[in-house]
């Protein structure tokens, strides 16, 4: 099957972007990279509004061997630690709010071919 993606939004706390961006390459990265269904993740943040304003500040795009494999990547023992450590340190409202939704949306993703 062809790869396939899942989109991240989010906005998070206020934080020190180089403190975050060196949480990015050495813990996120590596963390996401290892899991076999992840073809590519990479981290991106909006650096200008051209037209209007996006309802988030980042995105993360995962391309994925195929969406099926959903479960098994968010119960990786190492993908699930990870998104436990970013909810307490990084999301907008932390590990206790009731609407996780509001900290991170998740959205699969398909490809218009041609």
């Amino acid at each position: 099957m062809a790869k396939q993606l899942v989109l991240l939004t989010y906005t998070p706390r206020e934080l020190d972007e180089e403190e975050y961006a060196k949480f990015i390459r050495e813990i996120d990265y590596p963390a996401f990279r290892q899991n076999p269904h992840i073809i590519d993740y990479s981290c991106w943040r909006i650096a200008e509004s051209i037209q209007g304003r996006e309802q988030f500040t980042h995105f993360d795009l995962m391309a994925v061997d195929d969406l099926s494999n959903w479960q098994a990547i968010v119960s990786d023992p190492i993908v699930a630690g990870n998104v436990e450590r970013w909810t307490k340190d990084w999301s907008r409202h932390g590990p206790g709010h009731a609407d996780q939704a509001a900290n991170l949306g998740i959205s699969f993703c398909r490809r218009y071919w041609g």
